[in-house]
């Protein structure tokens, strides 16, 4: 029972923070991969999908602080659809996975593209928060789920959690890092996976790290809400843990879209889960 408690705190932090999902089994069933996003499959691989592990609003009270008049005017509603996603790339003998979710829909969406758990390879994480590790371990077991993959964690996200900035707090990461002992691949630059780019994004965490797969870039928390950020970079989340340096890196890659026309995916973004500018 180790983990109940700590996994309701965690839910609870996540519900407050960002009107989180539904977990009810019936939304889950309806969930599928989305293969739209196949269209930016990079050169080598056979299939990159999009899985949704759960729906979710980003509310605008996240981003309150900077000029509450307009933002109220842009989010009428009081929120942005939002979702929690996974992406998967296949080919070259790999099955790679980007995030893990939090456990919502993600085996349903593996299963309904013929991915089994244990047929993932590797998963390459953009940072260590909860709805992006919280799908890699069962329950109270703290079981891992993924038998046979790699984790692939950036030095200074890894280090972050482990003994710096954000190791004080209450974290799964002890849980995760003890469930796949033997099973991680700490990188500093290149995350050593064909045609998988790493590059450094610090801001929304110290190690926030993006994936540069040549055709479309995998830019995790750089975005929370697209129907705001977007137009508005300049518009924070306050759980950003340097608001400034994360801006700064959503308004430089979002020029850089608008300028290369490349799409960019996001663990936030609503359907179809990516934009081209």
């Amino acid at each position: 029972m180790f983990l109940s408690k700590w996994k309701k705190g965690l839910f609870l932090a996540m519900a407050a923070l960002t009107a989180c999902h539904s977990n009810k089994t019936e939304e889950a069933a309806k969930v599928v991969a989305d293969t739209t996003i196949g269209q930016f499959c990079p050169e080598g691989y056979d299939a990159l999908y999009a899985l949704q592990d759960a729906p979710q609003v980003m509310p605008a009270k996240l981003f309150e602080g900077l000029n509450d008049t307009l933002l109220a005017k842009l989010l009428p509603e009081g929120g942005a659809e939002a979702s929690m996603n996974v992406f998967l790339l296949c080919g070259q003998g790999r099955n790679i996975l980007f995030d893990a979710g939090v456990g919502g829909a993600l085996m349903h969406n593996l299963d309904s593209v013929g991915v089994s758990a244990d047929q993932i390879t590797d998963i390459c994480f953009t940072h260590l928060h909860y709805d992006h590790i919280g799908g890699l371990v069962q329950g109270d077991s703290a079981k891992a789920v993924f038998g046979n993959a790699t984790l692939h964690i950036s030095k200074a996200e890894y280090d972050a959690w482990t003994t710096g900035a954000l190791s004080k707090g209450e974290s799964m990461v002890p849980v995760v890092l003890k469930s796949y002992e033997g099973r991680i691949d700490v990188f500093t630059d290149e995350v050593g996976l064909p045609g998988v780019k790493a590059i450094a994004a610090p801001g929304h965490t110290p190690g926030h790290t993006m994936y540069d797969l040549g055709s479309i870039i995998i830019v995790g928390d750089m975005i929370h809400a697209v129907a705001l950020q977007v137009e508005h970079p300049e518009f924070l989340a306050f759980f950003d843990f340097d608001p400034s340096q994360a801006s700064e890196l959503r308004k430089a890659y979002l020029q850089l879209s608008r300028e290369s026309h490349i799409p960019l995916a996001g663990m936030h973004f609503p359907a179809p889960y990516f934009i081209m500018l």
